[in-house]
């Protein structure tokens, strides 16, 4: 008997494979559904982008032509855009010319690319042509040409820019053939076209980058995992754990949450006695700590952990796991390869309070010498977590912070999935529901994956306690009797949680009231205790809280409009709709458990009505009720990946549970039909968070560390620099570009300093002022513009490489009292001649 089973179990496992092979093969050879044809898209991004414009290229006719070079940072060039100008009054009246352009891309060889020939009737003005051509194997570092020509009766020029904004190549006028002719440039002469590049991104190139991050990051990552586990691998071998069986990934996962949530409680403790964290006081910790990890470990070799770890080593269940996490931080690796600051508003003021707190070794009340702020109604939780990195990391500089929190960030994201692993383990004791949950997280869903996009870094910490503490409170109510000794884990878990992230804290606290609930009222003397420990803990924030704030003005204060409304756009991105759909089949045959008292079926019902619960209470707008801004619908629908990945985890693996019951073709079927699906949401999940980023939130471009470097290292202290701002949220105003960083990096006074100036009111009257007022100027090149600035305090104007934003570089350049004192790469410092 048992020999059969194992060679059932063999043959299904067979089957799975042959179902992962079968679509790769159908992918590659065959025709897929639209909807899973996204699994074999190949990845494109941008490379070397020129957008800025305010003229264009004269007309080429007969034997001159324009030559626009330009240098790939990868390999696998496959396309070049530029944007077409037609100079006939009115543009297409003379729909019938004959006129002609061509495009022709040559290699650094000299050896023709492509070749396009378009008649100006197939024109329009200010059309975007994309020339499009096998991708290039060895197209990184290597000079290439555009050359744009045209007959006698061509009326369409190419959108061009007067200044060097691009310095990867040039603008060139060439008279004869290419490989002869003679380059000429003038005053008249066009700096740059308007042009992008786009690359596909390769395997050997995803590899190779993926090295280079490890060889400079990989330290840092390490030392963060270390960082982040010891004060909870520390209290978990001090416990006497009341479960004697655990699992090695999920003790892990959570001693990864209580570390993430200690380090804010120690920090603030530390604060509160009058201390200061130091770089050498926090190596001190860790290796002090680690040590006597390593003395408590030796002591208790013989526990349960340690022979549950033995009996495991075997088990394919922990490399599947390893792997998973593995791929997870390479996606978001690779995810962020063409950027080098942490993106969107919250980034910069994110970076902000990291800076205070390294610098002041303590938590954050003031913003100190940065900005004239001196209170600080936020969240710290994270904070303490990224100053502790940076100054353990001191000696290499602060210019690295925009890099820390991106790879700090992007590590943070890759050990969810160890996380709701973890909680799936504690819920269900099994592991293959916290695998596929785990796998689902990391790769298909597109949450938490895009929190990157947005900076979010404190929601996205506080989604790593969020799993655990689930899975805590139901144990409390509905676990064994041993659970009841575990009150104070779930007390280390909320409190943490509050100083990370006060709205997902909020979010989590109707979870305990229906669990508590659905408990028919037992054991809530445990969560009462976990509760009062909990307010205990976080008691001296809460009392900074309370005088700082008013609570019931902050609670009734107005949102912008439309700040509740249904992010409707998540649904349309990825699979997400077919996820939903999906969860709400299961949630039927949930139902069918439930009114059949099928104990696994009560986990799913109670964080269903959790969910509708956040939603009716998030609905004031939509029902007519009061609503505030601290919660919204948007900051609540990104965490329901956690809630979708266990119903749609939990309810996969009660039905693979019933065809293991039923015949063997039944059992083949089903193990084919899963492979498929694996592998189609594997390819996909991997396609999809390689291409992720959302780039109307890439705020800062790469050249525009290097200009912030330079301003830290050549503007006076005392400088006050005006920078590209737009409105953001209500009155709100933030940094267009890389301006943006300017306090942060280097402590100079902005007119748009990072987001949280609206602490101070007489400040936020100040920035929204000048804003408003700056916004009107319609001419910069006019010397009273100058003279305004300067009668506003400014010396200097950054203008960072994102095209766009209110000051544009060649305006300001023809102003006689602006001068240009700093310029690469499409980042220019001006500064305001007495």
């Amino acid at each position: 008997m048992m020999v059969q089973l194992t060679k059932m179990r063999v043959a299904r496992w067979l089957a799975l494979l042959l179902g992962c092979v079968l679509f790769v093969l159908w992918g590659i050879w065959g025709t897929l559904p639209r909807p899973l044809q996204a699994a074999f898209t190949p990845v494109v991004a941008t490379d070397a982008v020129q957008l800025r414009s305010n003229t264009h290229t004269s007309l080429p006719t007969g034997d001159f032509t324009w030559q626009q070079t330009f240098t790939p940072k990868w390999d696998g060039l496959r396309e070049v855009e530029v944007r077409f100008v037609r100079l006939d009054d009115p543009p297409n009246a003379i729909a019938n010319a004959n006129g002609q352009v061509t495009l022709r891309l040559w290699d650094g060889a000299g050896q023709e690319v492509t070749a396009v020939t378009l008649p100006n009737s197939a024109i329009a003005h200010n059309q975007n042509h994309v020339i499009q051509f096998p991708a290039r194997p060895h197209s990184a570092a290597m000079t290439y040409t555009l050359a744009f020509s045209g007959n006698a009766a061509n009326v369409v020029s190419l959108d061009a820019y007067s200044l060097d904004t691009y310095g990867g190549g040039a603008l060139t006028l060439a008279y004869g053939p290419l490989s002869q002719g003679t380059a000429v440039a003038d005053a008249n002469t066009p700096a740059d076209l308007v042009f992008v590049t786009r690359y596909q991104l390769t395997l050997p190139d995803a590899l190779r980058y993926l090295g280079n991050v490890l060889w400079q990051d990989g330290g840092l990552m390490l030392l963060a995992l270390a960082f982040l586990l010891l004060p909870g691998v520390l209290l978990l071998l001090a416990w006497r754990s009341p479960w004697p069986h655990w699992d090695g990934a999920a003790w892990v996962g959570l001693a990864l949450a209580l570390g993430t949530a200690v380090w804010p409680l120690l920090w603030m403790a530390l604060t509160l006695l009058g201390g200061r964290w130091r770089g050498w006081s926090l190596w001190a910790a860790l290796v002090g700590g680690w040590l006597t990890v390593l003395w408590l470990w030796w002591k208790r070799r013989n526990t349960g952990l340690h022979r549950e770890l033995q009996r495991n080593k075997n088990r394919l269940s922990p490399l599947l796991l390893v792997f998973l996490l593995i791929l997870a931080l390479a996606v978001r690796l690779l995810v962020v390869r063409d950027v080098n600051v942490p993106l969107w508003v919250d980034a910069s003021r994110h970076g902000l309070i990291t800076a205070v707190m390294r610098d002041s070794g303590q938590t954050i009340s003031d913003y100190g010498d940065y900005l004239p702020v001196s209170r600080f109604p936020y969240h710290y939780g994270f904070h303490t977590l990224s100053a502790s990195l940076a100054l353990l990391t001191g000696p290499f500089g602060k210019q690295q912070l925009p890099e820390l929190l991106l790879i700090f960030g992007q590590l943070l994201n890759a050990l969810v999935p160890l996380a709701v692993y973890a909680a799936l383990w504690l819920l269900t004791r099994r592991r293959e529901v916290g695998l596929l949950a785990a796998f689902l997280v990391a790769q298909p869903f597109f949450f938490p994956g895009y929190y990157v996009t947005w900076g979010r870094f404190t929601q996205l910490t506080a989604m790593l306690l969020m799993p655990l503490a689930l899975a805590l409170t139901w144990l409390l109510v509905r676990g064994g009797w041993a659970w009841r000794r575990a009150w104070w884990l779930l007390a280390l878990l909320l409190a943490g949680l509050f100083l990370i992230h006060f709205r997902v804290f909020s979010y989590f606290l109707p979870f305990v009231g229906l669990v508590w609930l659905v408990g028919m009222g037992r054991n809530g003397r445990y969560l009462a205790l976990s509760a009062g420990m909990g307010l205990l803990l976080i008691s001296p924030r809460l009392w900074q809280l309370l005088s700082i704030t008013d609570p019931a003005r902050a609670i009734n204060a107005s949102s912008v409009t439309g700040y509740n409304a249904f992010p409707t756009g998540y649904l349309k991105a990825g699979w997400e709709q077919e996820y939903v759909a999906l969860a709400g089949l299961c949630l039927a045959l949930v139902f069918v458990a439930g009114f059949g008292r099928r104990r696994w079926a009560m986990l799913p019902l109670t964080l269903t009505a959790w969910v509708a619960a956040l939603f009716l209470l998030l609905a004031g707008e939509q029902l007519g009720l009061p609503q505030t801004w601290l919660v919204n619908v948007n900051s609540m629908y990104i965490t329901l990946f956690l809630p979708l990945a266990i119903v749609l985890a939990v309810t996969a693996v009660h039905i693979g549970r019933w065809l293991l019951r039923q015949r063997w073709w039944l059992q083949m079927t089903g193990s084919l039909l899963a492979g498929v699906l694996l592998a189609a949401q594997l390819l996909f999940g991997v396609r999809n968070q390689v291409g992720l980023l959302n780039p109307q939130t890439v705020l800062v471009q790469p050249p525009d560390l290097a200009g912030l470097v330079w301003v830290d290292e050549h503007v006076p202290e005392t400088a006050v620099i005006a920078v590209n701002s737009w409105q953001w949220l209500g009155n709100t105003w933030a940094g267009y570009d890389g301006g943006a960083w300017l306090t942060p990096l280097t402590q100079r006074q902005t007119t748009t300093p990072p987001a949280d100036y609206i602490y101070n009111a007489d400040l936020a009257q100040q920035v929204r002022a000048f804003n408003e007022a700056a916004e009107q100027v319609e001419n910069w090149a006019d010397p009273a513009q100058a003279e305004w600035l300067r009668q506003q305090g400014v010396t200097h104007i950054f203008v960072g490489a994102r095209p766009g934003g209110m000051f544009d570089p060649a305006t300001l350049a023809r102003n006689p009292l602006l001068q240009v004192v700093y310029t690469q790469d499409g980042v220019f410092v001006f500064e305001i001649s007495n």
